[in-house]
């Protein structure tokens, strides 16, 4: 997986000496199969903002900042910056890197809740070392953020943001609701806003079963090829399409195969 760092300094010279140590930190983690990468050193706000502007589907992002980014002793641009990165990119994982200690307190005023707050060092090596932790620090949370949003469904009901794991859900399907959707799971059902379509894009673990309905295969108790039934474990049953047959088929088969190997092992 690809990690995208971003380094901001309005000293140059300070932002090209922690590109260099974070470059050295990035070989260190491609021997487990990480590859970091440092996609832009700034030595302003504009420039930053202006890459994820034009990278908008950007992911990954770590971000190194400095807080004062002006000779302006009074100057917080990097405090604004981070929330700008944060709005535009809400897991993004910003690590300040600054002379100013006093300062650290402002980052928890405004809920900017960086992952690290390092103190600019003449000490290389420590400042090296301290980087590459909070590097491997910052892509564990990625990896966890990633993780649980792969395996959570969101919906919105009203002003309500819904999460639901994915292990628990059923199927999702049409209403007689233009644009109204049903979820079943196995805790009971509810109705959002949405279409199958983007449903199926944006959530690759859901199967589509027909152009009405996506299901989970984990929940799937049996399937008659006869009838075309899907059976789920709260004995709710739907109808497949025929162009569907071969895949679901192959697909329930394998997934039955692996759990069935994944209870014996367990036992």
């Amino acid at each position: 997986m690809d990690y995208h760092l971003l380094v901001c300094d309005d000293d140059r010279t300070q932002a090209k000496n922690i590109a260099t140590l974070l470059k050295m930190s990035s070989i260190i983690l491609e021997e487990q199969d990480i590859h970091p990468t440092i996609d832009l050193i700034a030595a302003d706000a504009e420039s930053v903002l202006d890459y994820l502007e034009f990278n908008s589907d950007l992911n990954n992002i770590i971000a190194f900042l400095d807080i004062q980014l002006d000779e302006n002793s009074s100057s917080k641009g990097g405090l604004d910056l981070a929330q700008k990165i944060k709005t535009l990119n809400e897991k993004a994982q910003i690590i300040f890197i600054t002379t100013h200690e006093e300062l650290a307190f402002l980052t928890f005023q405004r809920r900017i809740n960086p992952l690290d707050y390092i103190t600019k060092t003449t000490n290389q090596r420590d400042l090296q070392r301290r980087l590459t932790e909070t590097l491997e620090l910052a892509i564990r949370n990625l990896n966890e953020f990633n993780y649980i949003k792969k395996n959570t469904f969101s919906y919105k009901v009203g002003t309500r943001i819904i999460n639901v794991n994915f292990s628990n859900i059923l199927y999702i399907s049409t209403t007689k609701f233009p644009h109204k959707l049903k979820i079943v799971t196995s805790n009971g059902q509810g109705e959002f806003s949405g279409d199958i379509k983007t449903i199926e894009q944006n959530y690759p673990l859901f199967f589509k079963a027909s152009q009405s309905s996506l299901i989970n295969l984990q929940n799937v108790e049996t399937i008659n090829t006869k009838k075309r039934l899907i059976k789920f474990s709260n004995n709710d049953y739907l109808k497949y399409s025929r162009s569907r047959s071969k895949e679901l088929n192959n697909l329930y088969v394998n997934y039955s195969a692996i759990n069935d190997r994944a209870s014996g092992n367990a036992k």
